[in-house]
């Protein structure tokens, strides 16, 4: 399966900034790794680690000018963000800066694993409640807007449930729902897939947003996948 939606002009160029989303088991990992073979062509690009000493200054300015919009929006009793929350806000805020410099360096295409989509998603899904009421809306589409502005194009993975249930049972890496029920996994992937369609949809919804590709990876294999996306990427 492979479906392209074309939200924008700018859009119909070669992508330069692409994320890859999808359930757990849909095989990003995989894609994205398997696209690190072409080096000189693609970058594989993540999300600035708070760990790291050389980030202490992107948290530091871009969680300084978050926090006058989280303290206004915090309604008790809700629970406050944990740091992990914290983080993934504040490189949601800044991190496009980032890779729009990157993008001024090298012609290559800036390909994203549990990017931007990825963490709104989480952050929608399971954040605290007083950002999922109305009045944080304003501050969502500000953050959905400077996505929509920075992605090129959005890589969408997914397989029939009973793929992806085998997959993340087999798999030697943990996962939350590994060893949970066939009827709890089911609800589990049900629940991203909306999330995702939701964060998709508000990032169609600005004036310029990513193209869409989508692939079922119970019918596609990788290298399939690859070729395609090569040829978007004009990469011979």
């Amino acid at each position: 399966m492979k479906e392209a939606t074309n939200l924008g002009e700018r859009r119909l160029a070669i992508p330069r900034v692409v994320e890859i989303i999808g359930p757990a088991g849909a095989g990003k990992t995989t894609l994205f790794k398997a696209l690190g073979d072409y080096p000189e062509q693609i970058s594989l690009s993540g999300y600035p680690d708070v760990h790291r000493t050389a980030n202490a200054l992107f948290f530091a300015w871009y969680g300084l000018q978050l926090f006058p919009s989280l303290l206004r929006l915090y309604r008790r009793p809700s629970r406050r963000l944990s740091r992990r929350e914290l983080a993934s806000l504040t490189i949601l805020k800044g991190w496009s800066f980032v890779l729009k410099k990157e993008q001024k360096k090298t012609d290559q295409v800036i390909l994203l694993d549990q990017g931007p989509v990825f963490m709104l998603a989480e952050m929608r899904k399971f954040g605290p409640e007083y950002l999922k009421k109305k009045a944080s809306e304003k501050f969502w589409q500000v953050l959905y807007c400077r996505w929509a502005n920075t992605l090129d194009l959005i890589v969408w993975l997914d397989a029939e449930d009973p793929i992806l249930m085998q997959r993340i049972q087999e798999r030697s890496k943990e996962h939350l729902v590994k060893h949970q029920s066939a009827p709890v996994i089911s609800d589990f992937l049900a629940g991203y897939r909306s999330t995702y369609e939701e964060i998709v949809a508000a990032l169609g919804s600005c004036s310029s947003g990513p193209r869409v590709l989508r692939y079922d990876t119970g019918m596609q294999k990788p290298a399939q996948i690859i070729k395609q996306l090569m040829t978007e990427f004009n990469i011979s």
